[in-house]
């Protein structure tokens, strides 16, 4: 069954465009984090300015505490769109790739 699945086309079509998605997602997380890393390591006054001239919290913070926020938000992303389009449709390949496997196994 694992050999009916691995070759139909709808399976490898489900495999490619969820790749894609996931090096997309990947890509932007490992950018933004990264390009904050580099911005702390070559330009740190840049976020060590205070949010307001009273204020001990400098915008380091608050960016640091939205690149979480966005790996959150990209996590939840992921599986929304995992449960909405990817799933269904693993499920109906295994589905038919059982139903041919089924169908040989009888005759």
């Amino acid at each position: 069954m694992y050999g009916e699945i691995g070759s139909d086309p709808a399976f490898l079509d489900l495999q490619k465009r969820r790749s894609r998605f996931n090096w997309t997602l990947t890509i932007l997380m490992l950018t933004v984090y990264y390009g904050y890393i580099l911005v702390i390591a070559f330009a740190p006054g840049l976020l060590a300015v205070p949010i307001t001239e009273e204020s001990v919290i400098t915008w380091g913070i608050p960016v640091g505490l939205s690149i979480i926020l966005l790996s959150l938000a990209l996590t939840g992303l992921y599986v929304e769109r995992s449960n909405r389009e990817f799933d269904p449709a693993l499920n109906a390949i295994i589905a038919r790739a059982k139903d041919r496997t089924a169908a040989v196994e009888d005759d």
